[in-house]
């Protein structure tokens, strides 16, 4: 494990010139502007032990702490933007490259269990919460398959602190409908999850679901951190954790006061899914719910509402500081 350290303040990374060339291309933000940290780490799990990559940005006068978890099939330098955006008002950030996504290690679209994921998110935030802002308020910000690993994670309760609020965008609650060869594929998957559980089978998801904007779509297709590959027991992992979220979805009334964003013309997850847990989840004042009609699955990238997803996202940790 490498020593999760903060630059002290005014310090550059010309030491490192490799993560200054990554941090670089994706655009966060550097110092002297903020304070940064990263980690290396192996995951806990002795079934499938991994390398793990996890980052830190900390503002000046900052007011608490951002988990970002990102979604499936991508990584933290997706979020370059928003995490500029976080970091402007006054919050830190802490995020984990998932593993098999991004850099960190593992088969790329691969899951062993349905709570992978969220114990390394676990493990990566005992390591450094605490050597950030303890004392401030921690909060969670997820997107799809990241707003399923930060349910998981508000239903285990076993971070550091108790999430004041969270966000969550598109959460991934339940697979879209499928047809052709992609639906036998999927029919087939708990007998091949046994036979060929790590064989990477592509996902076929096509950019133009995601975001109405031209730019960064061509931006993705570009990205070679970007994964396009799932295995088939990464369907019947994901799929358990799923089920496991929807069975507890009574607990979320009680849980941290939760921020649930829908995009209406949703292809990517299923929307049915997503609405039927939220009426559920959130149906109390302490909860709130937009769906944001004819808009695409990332909403934070979706040009015409990113303003008011920021806004709506800001608004939310700021009342619950």
């Amino acid at each position: 494990m490498s020593a999760f350290k903060l630059s002290d303040p005014g310090a550059s990374l010309a030491s490192d010139p490799t993560l200054s060339e990554y941090l670089r291309c994706y655009e966060f933000p550097l110092p002297p502007d903020v304070r940064y940290g990263y980690l290396r780490f192996q995951s806990s799990q002795a079934r499938d032990r991994v390398g793990l990559f996890g980052q830190a940005w900390v503002p000046y006068h900052p007011v608490g702490t951002i988990l970002l978890i990102h979604g499936y099939s991508e990584h933290t330098g997706n979020y370059a933007e928003l995490v500029r955006d976080f970091v402007g008002a006054r919050f830190a950030v802490a995020a984990l490259d998932l593993r098999g996504q991004g850099l960190s290690e593992g088969a790329r679209g691969h899951l062993e269990s349905p709570t992978a994921y969220v114990e390394d998110v676990e493990d990566f935030l005992k390591e450094i919460f605490p050597l950030l802002l303890p004392s401030h308020p921690l909060f969670i910000w997820g997107h799809s398959l990241g707003a399923l690993v930060g349910l998981q994670l508000l239903l285990r309760g076993k971070i550091p602190a108790r999430p004041h609020a969270a966000v969550f965008t598109s959460a991934f609650l339940g697979f879209r409908e499928l047809t052709g060869g992609q639906k036998f594929l999927a029919q087939l998957a708990p007998l091949l999850a046994k036979l060929l559980p790590s064989l990477p089978v592509a996902h076929k998801i096509p950019p133009t679901v995601l975001s109405h904007d031209e730019s960064y779509l061509a931006r993705r297709l570009e990205d070679p951190l970007i994964s396009r590959v799932a295995t088939p027991l990464w369907l019947m992992s994901a799929g358990k954790a799923i089920q496991e979220v929807r069975a507890n979805v009574g607990q979320f009334q009680r849980l941290s006061p939760t921020l649930f964003m829908l995009a209406g013309d949703e292809r990517v997850t299923n929307l049915t899914d997503a609405r039927k847990f939220a009426f559920e989840a959130y149906a109390s004042l302490r909860h709130k719910v937009i769906e944001f009609p004819n808009y695409l699955h990332e909403l934070e990238k979706e040009p015409a509402v990113r303003p008011r997803v920021l806004s709506e996202t800001l608004a939310w940790f700021r009342s619950h500081i």
